[in-house]
C-alpha cells in the first residue's frame, strides 16, 4: 500500500477520472487525507469473493479481473466483468455492508484507490451522482452474479468460454405481479430462467371467472379459468418444452410476485446447444426429472414454501413494532429473518428516498436487484407498508407471497380501509395474486376473540388468523402456517370408533405437540371441534361419557324423516359448543357435511360452532338432516367424504404437515348372516321372544346405515393416505360401529397406536 506521503502524482492522476474530477478542490480536500492506494501486479488478488469489506476501491490505472469462484479448484473461476481505469469495484459490498459476491484479480499492473465507507458516504454526499453511477455497477454486477449461479446450477460446471457467451447473449426481464411472461400457444422466444420471485404455470379455457373487487362492486368479469399445474422459483426454467420440441408454448406463465426472468433468445440458444451437446443434455435431464416428480407426486398441489411477507398496518394505533419483534422472533426459529420498512430500506440502500422509487423509474432495476439479493440470503423477509398507497407499499405487495392485513381485533371500525381498496385494484385478476390473509391483533389477557364476522363478511381473504400479543405459542403458530410448516391434524368419521381420536389428543396433549389447524368429518369433527375449543383430554373424555350414553341421545320418533327427532342429539351440541362460532377460534377448525341436494361435500368453517357438529353427524336415516336457506339438505360428512384430507392439504396451501387418524377403513367382522332375500320385522320380532325358535341373526339398522357412509368412500382412502405426512389407524375392528359405551377403551387403543407411530418423529 502506498502512503498517502509521496502520493500527490496519484492523487493528481485520481482526480482527472470522470467520477472525481467534478469535484471542488476545497471539498476535494476534505477527501485526500482519507485516500489510500494499493498496487498489484498481474494475477494478484485485491479481494476474494465471501470476505466482509466497508471499502469502496477504484481503479486508478490497469485493469481489474472479476471472477466468480468454481466449486472445482480449477482455474480463477468464471470472469464475469473487468475494471478499468476510472471504474470502482467493491462496491456491491460497501453498498450493502455485506460481504464481496466475486474475487478481483489483477489482469496487469493495476493501482486502485481504496475509500472507507464514511469517506465513500462523504464522496456522495458532495455528489449524489456518483452514488447513482456505483449502484448501477453494483447491480448490473450482481444480476451477472445470478445469471452465472443460475446456469452452473441448471447445467453444472460448464466451460468458462461457454458461461461467457451465455452471459453475453442473455437478456434480464423485470415482471410485476400479474405480469403474463408468456401465453398459451405463443411461439416460444427463448429459453426462460427465474432468477428471482416466483412465476405460476397455468392451463385454461374463456369463461366468466371472480376476481377481486372494491366492495359494492361487481366482481363477475369475463376472463379466463386457469388450472393451475406448477410453481417455478430460481433457479428453475420454464418453457422450455417448447423449445426442445420446436412447437408453441402449452400453458400460460404469469408473475405471481416481482420477479426477475432472465431469457436466453431462441437462436441463441439453438445455436449454443448445436455446438455443446452437454447442454442439451443437461437441459433433457432436467425435463426428465420434473416430468418423473410431477408422475411421482404424491401432492400434486403441493407448493414451494413462501418467504416474503408484506404486513400492511389497517389501524394507526397498532402496536406495529411489537408485534413485528414477537413474530421475527418466532420466524427465527426456523431461519435468518429480516424485517424492512421504508426507512429501513433506505438506510441500508444508503440513499434517501429511494424507497419511493416507482417501478417507471430508470433507477427501478438497481432497486429490485438489491431486494433480489437480500431475498436470496434470508429465509424470511417481512415488508413492513406504509399505511398509504406508496411506491414503497405497492412495491411491498408485488414482492409479497402472501399480503397480510394486521388489525386491531378490538376496533368498532371494522370497514374496509381505503388501502385495501387501492390492493384490490392492484390485483384485480385473483389467478395472479398473493395470498391476502387477515391478523386480528388481539391484547395480551384475551380469552376468546369475539365478532370476527364482522370483519370477514366484507373482505375477499384466503385466510385469517387470531393473535394474542405477548403469547409466544400464537406467535410461533402465525409463524409456522406463513412458512408453509403449520401442523394440521384431521380426524375420519368412524362412528364410536372414533374414540380412537380421543387417544390421540391425549397423546399430542402429554407430549406438547402443537396443532395448527384441525378437521374432520362426522364423529371426527365432533371431537376435533372440542380439542380446537381448547378443552383438554380429561374435559372431552368426560362428555364422552354422555355421547355414549343413547338414552342421552336417542329419541325415537314416527319414522317419516329419520328415526330420531334428533332433539337430544341438538341439545347435547348446544351444550357442549355453547356460542362459539367457529370463526372465532385461536386454532382454525373446519367440518364436512354432504348435500343432498347437488351431492357435494360442504366445508364449514364459519358460524356456530353447535350447528356445524350437528350437521357432521347427521347419519341419514338416524338423524333428521339439516335443510340450508337455499333449499338443500346436509347430512352427515362422511356419506361424500369421510376423512377429508384433501380438504385439509388446500387448507395449507399445499404445504405444511398433515397428522392423519383414519378409523373409517376398517373391515367388518360380520357373523354369518341367512335370513334371505326378504325379511319380516316380526319375525325376527318372534323369534327373539319365543324360546323354542331359532334366532335370526340380523344387521342394526344403525349400524349398516354407519357402515354404509364408510363404504362408499373407502376407495378413495388410498388417495387421502398420499397426502398424509403421519397416518394413525388404530385397529378397533374389535368395536362395531354403535359400541359407544366402549369409549373408555377405544380411546385407551387410539393412544397407543399414536405413541408407537409418532414415538420418535416429535421429540423435544
Amino acid at each position: 500500500m502506498i502512503p498517502l506521503k509521496g502520493a500527490a502524482r496519484q492523487l493528481r492522476q485520481l482526480k482527472r477520472l470522470p467520477l472525481v474530477e467534478v469535484i471542488d478542490s476545497e471539498r476535494w480536500g476534505t477527501l485526500v487525507s482519507h485516500i489510500r492506494f494499493i498496487d498489484l501486479v498481474e494475477g494478484e488478488g485485491l479481494y476474494s469473493a465471501g470476505r466482509s469489506s466497508e471499502t469502496l476501491f477504484m481503479v486508478v490505472d490497469g485493469e481489474l479481473g472479476l471472477y466468480l469462484p468454481r466449486d472445482t479448484d480449477n482455474g480463477r473461476g468464471f470472469l464475469l466483468q473487468t475494471r478499468a481505469a476510472g471504474a470502482t469495484a467493491g462496491d456491491f459490498a460497501v453498498l450493502n455492508g455485506g460481504e464481496h459476491l466475486v474475487s478481483a484479480i489483477a489482469l496487469r499492473r493495476t493501482r486502485v484507490a481504496t475509500f472507507p465507507r464514511f469517506a465513500f458516504e462523504l464522496l456522495t454526499n458532495i455528489d449524489p451522482e456518483i452514488l447513482a453511477h456505483v449502484y448501477d455497477v453494483a447491480a448490473e454486477l450482481s444480476r451477472r452474479v445470478m445469471l452465472a449461479r443460475n446456469y452452473l446450477d441448471l447445467f453444472g460446471d460448464i466451460s468458462e468460454p461457454l458461461m461467457g457467451e451465455l452471459l453475453s447473449m442473455t437478456t434480464v426481464e423485470h415482471f410485476r405481479s400479474g405480469d403474463v411472461v408468456f401465453r398459451e400457444g405463443d411461439p416460444p422466444d427463448g429459453l426462460h430462467i427465474v432468477v428471482s420471485g416466483r412465476l405460476i404455470v397455468q392451463t385454461g379455457a374463456q369463461h366468466e371467472t371472480k376476481a377481486l373487487a372494491r366492495p359494492g362492486t361487481a366482481d363477475v368479469t369475463l376472463g379466463t379459468e386457469h388450472t393451475i399445474v406448477a410453481e417455478v422459483r430460481a433457479p428453475e426454467t420454464v418453457g422450455e418444452l417448447a423449445l426442445l420440441a420446436d412447437g408453441v408454448r402449452s400453458a400460460t406463465v404469469t408473475a405471481a410476485r416481482e420477479s426477475t426472468v432472465a431469457v436466453l433468445p431462441t437462436t441463441e440458444f439453438h445455436r449454443l446447444i448445436a455446438s455443446n451437446a452437454d447442454l442439451l443434455l443437461s437441459l433433457t435431464r432436467l425435463v426428465v426429472r420434473r416430468q418423473l416428480a410431477q408422475q411421482k407426486a404424491v401432492r400434486p398441489s403441493a407448493q414451494a414454501a413462501h418467504r416474503t411477507f408484506a404486513v400492511i398496518p389497517l389501524d394507526r394505533r397498532l402496536p406495529l413494532r411489537r408485534f413485528l419483534q414477537q413474530l421475527k422472533r418466532s420466524l427465527r426459529a426456523h431461519g435468518e429473518t429480516m424485517v424492512l420498512d421504508a426507512r429501513g430500506f433506505d438506510t441500508l440502500y444508503g440513499k434517501s428516498g429511494a424507497s419511493s422509487t416507482t417501478f417507471a423509474d430508470p433507477f427501478n432495476s438497481s432497486v429490485a436487484e438489491w431486494l433480489d439479493d437480500k431475498e436470496e440470503r434470508v429465509d424470511a423477509l417481512i415488508y413492513v407498508t406504509d399505511k398509504e398507497w406508496t411506491p414503497w407499499t405497492l412495491r411491498a405487495v408485488n414482492r409479497a407471497d402472501r399480503v397480510l392485513l394486521l388489525a386491531d381485533a378490538n376496533t368498532t371500525d371494522t370497514t374496509v380501509r381505503e388501502v385495501e381498496m387501492e390492493l384490490a385494484d392492484a390485483f384485480g385478476d385473483a389467478r395472479s395474486r398473493p395470498r391476502f390473509e387477515l391478523v386480528l391483533l388481539h391484547p395480551p389477557g384475551t380469552r376468546r376473540p369475539v365478532g370476527t364476522r364482522r370483519w370477514l363478511g366484507t373482505r375477499t381473504l384466503d385466510d385469517f388468523h387470531h393473535v394474542r400479543l405477548d403469547d409466544r405459542a400464537h406467535n410461533d403458530r402465525l409463524a409456522r402456517r406463513l412458512i408453509g410448516k403449520a401442523r394440521a391434524l384431521v380426524f375420519s368419521g368412524g362412528g364410536a370408533r372414533g374414540y380412537a381420536h380421543l387417544g390421540v389428543h391425549r397423546y399430542l396433549e402429554e407430549q406438547n405437540i402443537e396443532i395448527d389447524t384441525i378437521g374432520g368429518s362426522s364423529m371426527g369433527a365432533l371431537l376435533g371441534a372440542a380439542m380446537a375449543m381448547g378443552q383438554t383430554h380429561a374435559e372431552v373424555h368426560e362428555l364422552s361419557s354422555r355421547f355414549a350414553n343413547r338414552r342421552a341421545l336417542f329419541d325415537y320418533t314416527l319414522p317419516i324423516v329419520s328415526l330420531m327427532m334428533s332433539a337430544k342429539l341438538t341439545r347435547f351440541c348446544r351444550e357442549v359448543y355453547g356460542d362459539v362460532q367457529a370463526e372465532d377460534l385461536w386454532t382454525p377448525f373446519f367440518a364436512v357435511s354432504s348435500n343432498l341436494a347437488d351431492g357435494r361435500t360442504v366445508k364449514h368453517d364459519r358460524g356456530p360452532l353447535w350447528k356445524i357438529v350437528r350437521t357432521t353427524v347427521s347419519l341419514p336415516g338416524l338423524f333428521s338432516p339439516m335443510p340450508t336457506p337455499q333449499g338443500g339438505l346436509l347430512i352427515d360428512g362422511a356419506v361424500l367424504d369421510t376423512f377429508p384430507v384433501g380438504l385439509m392439504r388446500e387448507r395449507l396451501a399445499g404445504s405444511g404437515e398433515i397428522i392423519g387418524v383414519n378409523v373409517s377403513r376398517v373391515p367388518e367382522r360380520f357373523q354369518r348372516f341367512d335370513f334371505g332375500a326378504s325379511l319380516s320385522g316380526w319375525s325376527i320380532l318372534w323369534s327373539r321372544i319365543a324360546p323354542w325358535r331359532e334366532r335370526i341373526q340380523v344387521p342394526r339398522v344403525a349400524e349398516t346405515l354407519l357402515r354404509a357412509t364408510d363404504v362408499k368412500d373407502l376407495e378413495r382412502i388410498g388417495e387421502r393416505r398420499a397426502m398424509i405426512d403421519v397416518l394413525v389407524e388404530p385397529d378397533v375392528s374389535h368395536w362395531s360401529l354403535l359400541d359407544f359405551k366402549h369409549y373408555a377403551a377405544i380411546s385407551d387403543v387410539g393412544y397407543a397406536e399414536a405413541q408407537k407411530v409418532m414415538g420418535s418423529l416429535f421429540t423435544e
